[in-house]
């Protein structure tokens, strides 16, 4: 009977090195992965960017978007495009909103008027 002796020490050196191959191959997966994300990533880094809004305005933003079920994104970028062509068209003074600023950066700010603000903030609790 000392034939049939199983050899429990190869049998874990074998579990051993299959774990270490699945490791190995979980480890490059990851890898892979977090490699596509951040190449998806860098291709939008030219179409993003970041800006400073009031609260009640990106809170506006997002209800619309569940609303309508869309991408905030795509509905900021409509508002900006119709904001731009009523400029060019001549339909917007920045002039009546512009503000000495004390930044070395900036020659102005825009200082929204109380109304626009006040209307945002009565939507809001309107619908809350």
């Amino acid at each position: 009977m000392t034939d049939s002796k199983f050899d429990f020490s190869e049998a874990k050196q074998l579990i051993q090195a299959n774990q270490d191959v699945l490791r190995t191959l979980y480890t490059q997966r990851g890898l892979i992965k977090k490699e596509r994300e951040r190449i998806k990533i860098r291709s939008r880094r030219e179409s993003r960017v970041t800006y400073d809004l009031p609260p009640v305005l990106r809170y506006q933003v997002r209800q619309l978007a569940d609303q309508h079920r869309l991408p905030a994104s795509q509905l900021v970028t409509l508002a900006l495009l119709r904001f731009l062509n009523d400029y060019d068209q001549g339909l917007v003074n920045l002039s009546i909103y512009k503000q000495p600023s004390s930044s070395p950066r900036y020659d102005w700010n825009l200082v929204f008027p109380e109304k626009l603000l006040k209307i945002l903030k009565k939507k809001l609790t309107d619908q809350t």
